[in-house]
């Protein structure tokens, strides 16, 4: 496939989460040789966040609120593939371009609406449609829907070259292995040996639970736990359940707590590989935390409406999740009926059958063509039947 112009449309809602996946797909697939602009409303963000980003992306300020004038517009220098990330409107100059193509018998830009990450049916069913615009500054245009997802009637996920190199790099050393890249169950450790756990999540998650329930564990077995958390507001709850103990480095009754910096996503990712228990949270973090194949659990983006329960039920199914790790989900997620708890941990049976179940997924999904290649492909295809045809 020879080198596209693809420009990808951000806007940051809340937190981070379009942002960091935005820029993974747009590193990717500059990595692959293409030419990639980023409009981005909030273009400071990625300062920290990705200070080593590929030098073929070009990251552009996109003033939405000037949507009139997002930038010189060059009618020779158009996007080939233009991405509206998570249903953001692109503007109206460039809907318009579109739109002329289209009544012209051949839109030659594809227009590509890349939807959340979602383990329901309608991934499944509405991957690929064909969406047209009937009204609007885009009528007579039409766009693409594309899903990423987690089985192969989907777009796949986001996965670099070098991320999976270094699975195949580890996948020769087995769950029982004494390499420290692996895991060693909590009822084995020692108060010589601290147990990493990243803690990711939204500020209402049980944090009291999971501070209070790892110092009762270190109580029985000695073993030393700590946090490493991520700048954010997580910080500060997490700094309210432990009444003051400290700023920067805090602990107390076996647990410690390493109040981070904002990280780099490549520190992001090299800090869930490190760890030996991730608690996560939204869509980019979630899939890091699979690749790094330690056992993870998610914390969903919550909806007033709890239609948040059905989405996370639906990544537990179609994932083949165990139903002791599905308590867990259910705990750390407050769903009706379920305290958190992470008694488990303690048994060393189902820590071994954890950290097993993520490998055995990590293996699966790697199998599946990954996010950027189906968007190529898929691309390239369309092109064919326009522009080259």
């Amino acid at each position: 496939m020879n080198p596209l112009r693809w420009w990808i449309f951000c806007r940051v809602i809340d937190n981070f989460g379009d942002a960091g996946v935005c820029l993974r797909l747009a590193n990717e697939l500059s990595a692959r040789g293409q030419s990639v602009k980023l409009w981005i409303d909030r273009p400071e963000i990625l300062d920290w966040m990705a200070p080593d980003a590929t030098p073929r992306m070009e990251v552009v300020h996109w003033q939405v609120d000037d949507q009139d004038s997002p930038g010189e517009f060059q009618e020779d220098n158009f996007a080939d593939v233009v991405i509206e990330a998570f249903g953001c409107e692109i503007p109206p100059i460039y809907q318009m371009k579109i739109a002329s193509e289209a009544r012209k018998y051949k839109q030659l830009t594809q227009w590509i609406n890349l939807e959340y990450l979602s383990a329901q049916d309608y991934a499944q069913q509405n991957h690929q449609l064909l969406s047209p615009v009937l009204f609007g500054p885009g009528e007579g245009a039409h766009k693409w829907f594309f899903y990423p997802g987690f089985t192969p009637r989907t777009g796949g996920l986001i996965l670099e070259e070098h991320i999976r190199s270094k699975v195949q790099q580890t996948q020769h050393i087995g769950p029982n292995s004494h390499s420290t890249s692996q895991l060693t169950p909590i009822a084995n450790f020692s108060h010589s040996r601290a147990f990493s756990i990243g803690l990711f999540c939204y500020p209402d998650a049980p944090l009291d639970s999971l501070i209070n329930g790892l110092r009762s564990i270190h109580a029985q077995n000695g073993c030393d736990y700590t946090l490493f958390i991520p700048s954010g507001d997580t910080q500060g709850v997490v700094q309210g359940v432990l009444k003051g103990e400290g700023v920067v480095e805090s602990h107390g009754g076996g647990v410690n707590i390493s109040n981070l910096t904002y990280l780099t996503q490549t520190q992001f990712d090299e800090m869930l590989w490190h760890n030996d228990l991730n608690f996560v949270r939204g869509e980019d973090s979630l899939i890091r935390a699979i690749w790094a194949g330690k056992p993870w659990v998610w914390q969903i983006y919550k909806q007033s409406d709890e239609a948040h329960i059905p989405k996370l039920n639906a990544l537990l199914t179609t994932l083949e999740c165990p139903t002791f790790i599905k308590e867990i989900h259910w705990g750390w997620n407050a769903c009706e009926g379920y305290a958190f708890t992470l008694s488990h941990l303690n048994d060393q049976e189902k820590w071994s059958k954890w950290h097993t179940w993520c490998l055995k997924i990590r293996s699966k999904l790697m199998e599946q063509a990954d996010l950027v290649t189906q968007l190529m492909l898929f691309v390239d295809e369309k092109r064919q039947k326009t522009v080259e045809s």
